[in-house]
């Protein structure tokens, strides 16, 4: 089972940071494992740039996504999706500042679930830190000028 944290990153950081995403997937990893003053200081770097999730607009969109599918359930915060086969699932939990995605399957089912996230306003950044593994669910557009 792979598991994700989605966190939206405020539009200015991420306009900034873009290109350098290993600089927020370090201080990610380093919330994981930091203790004392050094946690309390990145946790709030992690406040300064995340937003807080808006559960409304994001229900919204998942309930419409998956309208037609017998394979959905939720239960508050949380929603638990099931291909017609049975063989993959995905739970996610929206918390007030990040969405957790628990995801067991193939890896095109993981790609599904991850468009569907994508259609969700907002600069949402996945991380994996387990597997060392992070990047926008929805990559930002780089503005070339002339």
């Amino acid at each position: 089972m792979k598991s994700y944290r989605l966190y939206w990153i405020e539009d200015e950081i991420a306009e900034y940071f873009y290109g350098r995403e290993r600089s927020f997937f370090n201080l990610f990893r380093e919330s994981k494992y930091a203790y004392g003053n050094m946690k309390e200081v990145v946790n709030k770097q992690i406040q300064y740039i995340t937003r807080t999730i808006p559960f409304l607009p994001f229900n919204r969109a998942i309930s419409q996504a998956l309208a037609a599918k017998r394979e959905y359930i939720q239960n508050g915060n949380q929603f638990y999706i099931e291909s017609p086969c049975g063989k993959n699932t995905a739970k996610i939990f929206v918390l007030d500042k990040y969405i957790e995605v628990n995801i067991q399957g193939h890896s095109n089912w993981e790609a599904f679930i991850f468009e569907l996230l994508r259609k969700l306003d907002g600069r949402l950044l996945a991380i994996d830190i387990e597997n060392e593994q992070y990047g926008w669910l929805k990559p930002i557009k780089v503005r070339k000028y002339i």
